[in-house]
């Protein structure tokens, strides 16, 4: 299964023709086995409750789903792409489970998005369905370029990311492998999805997005970058933010694979910022901020690490220190009067 894999993305990701990445790294430094991972749990989870008759193409004819790739690259439509299928010998329609599965597995796979409802999915209701025009133009119309902004410009400042989201504002990081749920608060708000499949979009942006919106990809990166700036949880960064993704990497073994190129997307200047310049992505960038902002620390631990309002920070931990100064201070005239006490009754 991992063969047939890595024989796809030979066939379908390579080779890159950008010199390099997107921070500046060589296109050698591109990591497969997230996509690996993601391609064997796809495969089965469209094939499970399904006789073999029903099943998308077997392991042995991924020649069959590259077929289909190739043609969902080259803009057909989905009763195009059946009537393909139906020329290669099969009795296929829409309806029909094989021409279904086979095509939402390659939907699946081409675009990192959960299309088709597949039998013990988790959460159908969130699942895409493809009914009209080319891949390309059904995801533009998905994900909707917003309009300019006409308000006073907002910059998302540099403590807003992933670690501080996750430790001052107590809203858990979760990494996910579908792109449709990038930016998404969910369990009330408790939780915020992130897209952590950077090498599949640095494929992406060096084939100029066949099907994707024009800036949708690179617009993702820069998201990437502005939650999990290089600097700061790079492999090489050794603060806070460094030790909370490697802990992060370790707490999902045997859930998913992260990416290797997460958190080497470079870093964002200032102007960069400006979330006017998020066209895709900025209403869930907006609706994070907001619950970003209206978190309050609840732990001591918060406390230290929440400097979003330096004044609050220094009188909360001033008092504090008055505080514990009282408390001590008390103490020392308790047992300073518990002496006089004791040397009133026992004097030497």
């Amino acid at each position: 299964m991992n063969g047939d894999a890595l024989r796809l993305i030979t066939r379908v990701w390579q080779p890159l023709g950008i010199r390099e990445l997107f921070n500046g790294d060589p296109n050698s430094a591109v990591d497969h086995s997230a996509y690996v991972d993601y391609y064997v749990k796809q495969w089965q989870l469209m094939m499970a409750g399904y006789n073999s008759s029903q099943c998308p193409t077997t392991s042995t004819s991924v020649d069959e789903m590259l077929g289909l790739i190739q043609q969902i690259h080259a803009g057909r439509t989905q009763v195009e792409v059946v009537a393909q299928l139906q020329e290669k010998g099969g009795d296929y329609t829409l309806a029909h489970p094989v021409a279904e599965n086979s095509i939402n597995l390659a939907l699946r796979l081409v675009s990192m998005m959960k299309f088709g409802t597949a039998r013990r999915q988790i959460m159908p209701r969130r699942c895409l369905a493809w009914e009209h025009g080319s891949l390309k133009e059904y995801l533009a119309s998905y994900f909707g370029k917003q309009p300019a902004l006409s308000c006073d410009r907002v910059r998302l400042p540099k403590s807003f990311q992933a670690w501080s989201i996750e430790r001052i504002g107590g809203i858990d990081i979760c990494f996910t492998d579908n792109l449709a749920d990038h930016l998404l608060l969910v369990e009330d708000d408790s939780k915020l999805l992130i897209f952590h499949h950077v090498s599949f979009l640095e494929y992406q942006q060096d084939i100029n997005s066949v099907i994707f919106p024009d800036g949708l990809v690179s617009e993702t990166l820069r998201t990437v970058a502005l939650l999990l700036p290089e600097a700061q949880f790079g492999r090489r960064a050794r603060g806070p933010g460094g030790k909370w993704l490697r802990q992060k990497r370790q707490k999902e073994v045997g859930d998913c694979v992260l990416d290797a190129r997460l958190a080497h997307c470079g870093n964002l200047q200032t102007e960069e910022r400006q979330i006017e310049h998020f066209t895709y992505w900025r209403d869930r960038l907006a609706i994070l901020k907001q619950a970003y902002d209206d978190a309050t620390p609840r732990t001591l631990s918060q406390w230290w690490h929440d400097r979003r309002n330096g004044v609050q920070w220094y009188t909360f931990w001033v008092a504090i220190l008055v505080l514990i100064l009282t408390a001590f201070l008390g103490l020392v005239q308790c047992v300073e009067s518990a002496l006089q006490v004791y040397k009133a009754y026992f004097p030497s």
